[in-house]
């Protein structure tokens, strides 16, 4: 199995050059599970565990290895079982908010070249969720593409592709059917040799049927929509990074109904790049695009140029954002506080008593 089908490439040979020990070998994390790691190296497939030291490393920070990862392993070439010794630095990584009120990224996605972020066009389409993806995604570092699945149950089509390439200009849009195979070869064309491709999106969207037909057989269970709700039920629930049989590699996601955002400014005016151009002109340098005079956005809006709806998601994105940038700043201070607390009682103990 060679490297570079891997993905293997001059940003991770940077990264193994700071690492002069013949007794490591690259590999490619393509699941994880119960502390064991199932690996892709040059060797073939191996299963790993975490060596004690990284471990150590790792549990302050809760950053382990996830599916997509490069690590360094023993190099045993008598054993299909190693032991992982270094996590290299990402090259691309999708992220967003943990689930509940536990403040920090999760990491769902790694060293992935081209996101693709699956939309079905049944029931369940919503251009607010396509932004919210489209935020992340542009933060992640990949490229991202939007897939328009179910074209078979859609009769509108055109005028949904016409929609999504409004909302997401420069944004390559493809609409396939997984169920019929149109299309498929669309997405294809992104997985080259060496090149990785992920599905994300919410459940139900088609996914795993896409994972299936881009492999040509059944890897990945599929459900089929939950009638009473017209919702799709999570089939995959696991990461999980499969190599094309024509080149490159695709890796398939759990579904995630409601994706929150773990996102910068940059995330946010790329996504939403129509109207951070619009704001540029507007009167007021702080402009809130709300009732200022001189708003550009606004005056889009009432030209019919721009949506409100639009907007809405915009300003909604912007207060998460903003929040997150809130408490991660105040956790910061707080820390830097109780380190500082910390210091001054042991200097306290120190001190000499006379």
């Amino acid at each position: 199995m060679n490297l570079e089908d891997l993905g293997w490439n001059s940003f991770f040979e940077k990264q193994l050059s700071r690492h002069h020990d013949d007794n490591l070998t690259p590999a490619r994390v393509s699941f994880q599970g119960r502390g064991l790691y199932r690996l892709l190296s040059a060797r073939g497939e191996l299963w790993g565990e975490l060596g004690g030291t990284l471990s150590r490393e790792l549990i302050s920070s809760g950053d382990f290895p996830v599916c997509g990862d490069w690590v360094l392993a023993d190099n045993i070439s008598d054993s299909d079982r190693t032991v992982i010794r270094f996590l290299l630095p990402r090259m691309t990584s999708f992220s967003r908010k943990r689930a509940g009120t536990a403040l920090g990224p999760q990491i769902v996605a790694t060293n992935v070249d081209t996101v693709c972020l699956v939309s079905g066009l049944d029931s369940d389409f919503n251009p607010r969720r396509i932004e919210r993806y489209l935020t992340v995604a542009w933060e992640s570092g990949a490229r991202p593409v939007i897939v328009l699945n179910k074209t078979d149950v859609c009769r509108e089509v055109s005028r949904r592709i016409t929609e999504v390439t409004a909302l997401a200009p420069g944004v390559d849009v493809i609409a396939v059917s997984a169920t019929e195979g149109s299309g498929i070869d669309d997405i294809r064309r992104y997985a080259g040799p060496g090149q990785t491709i992920a599905f994300l999106g919410s459940s139900g969207v088609g996914k795993s049927s896409l994972v299936n037909s881009l492999l040509g057989r059944s890897a990945q269970k599929i459900h089929e929509i939950d009638p009473s709700t017209g919702r799709g039920l999570h089939t995959t629930t696991t990461r999980e990074l499969f190599l094309l049989p024509t080149g490159g590699l695709i890796m398939d996601t759990p579904g995630m109904r409601e994706i929150q955002i773990w996102a910068s400014d940059a995330g946010l005016d790329t996504a939403f790049e129509d109207i951070a151009v619009l704001a540029e002109g507007c009167r007021f340098r702080d402009c809130t695009h709300q009732s200022e005079p001189g708003c550009l956005v606004r005056d889009a809006i009432d030209q019919g140029e721009l949506q409100s709806e639009r907007l809405a998601n915009y300003h909604k994105l912007s207060r998460e954002a903003d929040y997150i940038e809130l408490k991660t700043t105040h956790s910061v201070s707080w820390v830097e506080k109780e380190r500082w607390k910390k210091i001054a009682r042991a200097a306290r103990k120190l001190k000499p008593r006379y």
